[in-house]
């Protein structure tokens, strides 16, 4: 409505706004802004325009909205909101883990190329790279696998204290250094700080199932043999590292001229469950003799 370009106007005017800075579906306004500013006589006082491009569809097809945060399940605000008046509720990327350095570092580098191939900025190193030039005339698709690599990338440069002090751990009898050990093997596996209770769940309590598919394909014949006779190696273990420990599997899958294949898997699944996992002789530094000797006998 012609009141409304009025008071944007009068508004910006009074405001000693100096740049407006918007998105492109305001462009058709932006002439009738201008001659508003020329009518009125401020036309030395009218601010720069910037127009930047919308935030697509991850298939590109059409702008961005709630709808499509919810059917294809990630967020579009940056913090959990329930609508007041219907009751909605809309999830936020703060509270499906997301670090606050990542999603700005994603945002803007939505339409805009600093015009290299760097991907990770600081906020000082956007500050110093951005220019209103170099933001894009076309959309920019956003890309939810996107947004969880850059997160990936921020949760690997934390400290492993700083990680910790993020999360609540069930349980369990392991001190601060093993923590922190448990932390810096499982984060190049997580994309958030929170994975780090799910996939290093065999780290807090003992397995109870055993993945299918690796029972299936690697639990043979011989397995229960090739993990008993590994039980009582490393049960004469006295420093029970896992470098010790690598060398007394290697030495023994020679002895027995067994492939890697044979051994590890079924090792594997007793100890932790999967099939698959960070380096395994660590893990087993990190839960100790008594609890490995354990579960390979429960396990049995």
């Amino acid at each position: 409505m012609p009141t409304y370009h009025l008071a944007n106007v009068v508004d910006d005017y009074l405001m000693q706004i100096s740049h407006v800075i918007r998105g492109e579906e305001w462009l058709p306004s932006a002439p009738l802004h201008v001659q508003l500013y020329r009518a009125l006589g401020w036309e030395n006082a009218m601010p720069e325009f910037a127009h930047l491009p919308l935030l697509l569809k991850p298939d590109g097809n059409g702008k961005l909205s709630k709808r499509d945060g919810d059917r294809l399940g990630f967020p579009v605000f940056p913090l959990n909101w329930t609508d007041p008046k219907t009751g909605e509720f809309s999830s936020g990327y703060k509270e499906a883990g997301y670090f606050p350095d990542a999603f700005l570092n994603l945002l803007a580098l939505l339409g805009w190329n600093p015009g290299t191939e760097q991907e990770l900025f600081s906020m000082e190193e956007m500050i110093q790279a951005f220019s209103l030039e170099k933001v894009s005339k076309s959309g920019a698709k956003f890309s939810l696998d996107k947004a969880r690599w850059f997160n990936q990338q921020y949760l690997q440069k934390k400290s492993a204290q700083e990680i910790l002090s993020m999360l609540e751990f069930p349980a369990n009898n392991l001190n601060a250094p093993q923590l922190e050990k448990i932390v810096e093997l499982l984060k190049p596996r997580c994309v958030f700080a929170k994975d780090i209770l799910t996939v290093g769940s065999f780290f807090f309590a003992a397995p109870t199932i055993y993945d299918a598919k690796t029972v299936e394909k690697k639990w043979k014949e011989n397995s229960p043999q090739i993990v008993k006779d590994l039980q009582e190696i490393f049960a004469l273990e006295t420093e029970f590292t896992a470098a010790n420990l690598e060398a007394k599997f290697k030495a023994y899958l020679e002895s027995k001229q067994l492939g890697f294949g044979a051994a590890m898997p079924p090792l594997r699944l007793m100890i932790t469950g999967f099939g698959e996992g960070p380096s395994l002789f660590d893990v087993m530094e990190i839960l100790g003799k008594k609890e490995c000797l354990t579960r390979m006998n429960k396990s049995i």
